[in-house]
């Protein structure tokens, strides 16, 4: 058990890794971290025998990822409305205010859930392995999704995410933190 959980920890750490350094360089990359850090904690969940983290993992990144994608395609409908003769004319229309507000609603909806459920998959992860850093990835995930609402949110997520990272890097040596 001990190597099973060694090993999801080690992609878990290179899949936040990949997830952080996709902010810099786009969300093709952001995507394949977050799919790393699912595959380690599915094997997490299999080998700690906790199948909540695998079932909160799974819930958060497929919110993330139909949320994500139902936000393009709404802003891409409504950049290319068939009846508008210019791109981005609905900007200048008396509904710009609303879209928008449609759009941030929308995305803190988002945010909120996937927020939720990466929180309970921290909290079962943090009881399970006896991780103190996943109990802090967890609550600051959770903080920064209630407050993505002001902007300030997204920035608490990254320090969930720096947390879920130092506790992917204990679960590494897993063992010996068992053993002390």
């Amino acid at each position: 058990m001990e190597e099973k959980v060694r090993s999801a920890g080690n992609l878990g750490f290179i899949g936040v890794i990949i997830q952080l350094a996709g902010l810099l360089v786009g969300g093709i990359a952001t995507l394949a971290g977050y799919i790393m850090e699912l595959v380690a904690l599915k094997r997490l969940a299999e080998a700690l025998n906790r199948h909540a983290i695998w079932g909160n993992a799974l819930k958060a990144v497929a919110v993330a990822v139909v949320g994500t994608i139902t936000l393009i395609v709404l802003f891409l409908a409504l950049l290319f409305e068939p009846t508008c003769y210019k791109p981005l004319c609905w900007y200048l229309s008396d509904y710009f205010f609303e879209v928008l507000a449609g759009f941030f609603v929308l995305a803190y909806v988002i945010a909120l859930f996937t927020g939720r459920y990466y929180r309970n998959a921290y909290n079962e992860l943090a009881v399970a392995t006896g991780v103190k850093e996943f109990n802090d990835a967890a609550k600051w995930t959770w903080l920064g999704a209630l407050l993505f609402i002001i902007l300030i949110g997204g920035l608490l997520v990254l320090v969930g995410r720096v947390f879920a990272l130092m506790g992917y890097n204990v679960l590494k040596s897993w063992k010996q933190a068992q053993q002390q």
